[in-house]
């Protein structure tokens, strides 16, 4: 098998409009440093539960069906989407990210990774930290510059974000970078952690 029946998939949760329009701007603030970095659509900004990498279509389809029986009955979440940072550190930078913070982020990205063991994806090895990926640095060209001014958003705020949903994506790859496509949406609760059924 050569793979090209493979499906390129991941599961994540999307942020709400306001959300993406602020990591936007900063996106386009930094983007002015002719950094060696390639940025994130706005449009493609999410938040990675699960990599699942080339998925048989077969496969993927009880992928959905063990998804939607994990997240049954999960509440929705609100996340704060705060500071910015960089992995795996600032001397050698590969990904700029923003930080989320919330209650049953972790617990939800765990819950899945459970759910997907049984299908041969391997658990997690690394602890779960929840961010979004603003641009991957390709080389040091420009970062010294980029660095300093990333470094005056550390505790930058840029929104609260309901999640009502969990997203099973396609991801393409184009030379220009890649491009998603919701597979599954498999809704949460309507009701978050702490209010009344």
């Amino acid at each position: 098998m050569d793979g090209s029946d493979r499906i390129r998939s991941f599961v994540a949760i999307d942020l709400q409009a306001p959300v993406l329009e602020a990591l936007g701007a900063l996106q386009e603030r930094l983007g002015r440093i002719n950094a060696d970095v390639r940025w994130v659509r706005p449009t493609g900004l999410h938040v990675t539960l699960k990599f699942l990498g080339p998925v048989e279509p077969a496969r993927l389809e009880r992928v959905h069906t063990n998804v939607v029986a994990a997240v049954r009955g999960r509440p929705a979440l609100q996340l704060r989407v705060h500071g910015l940072g960089v992995f795996p550190s600032w001397r050698r930078p590969r990904v700029l990210w923003v930080g989320l913070q919330g209650e049953g982020l972790a617990a939800l990205a765990a819950t899945i990774d459970t759910a997907l063991q049984p299908l041969g994806f391997e658990p997690e090895k690394r602890g779960f930290t929840p961010h979004v990926t603003l641009g991957r640095v390709n080389s040091t060209r420009g970062w010294p510059a980029l660095g300093e001014l990333a470094k005056a958003h550390l505790d930058d705020d840029f929104g609260v974000s309901t999640v009502n949903a969990v997203v099973i994506y396609r991801s393409r790859l184009r030379p220009e970078g890649a491009v998603y496509a919701p597979l599954w949406t498999i809704p949460l609760s309507r009701h978050r952690e702490g209010t009344q059924s």
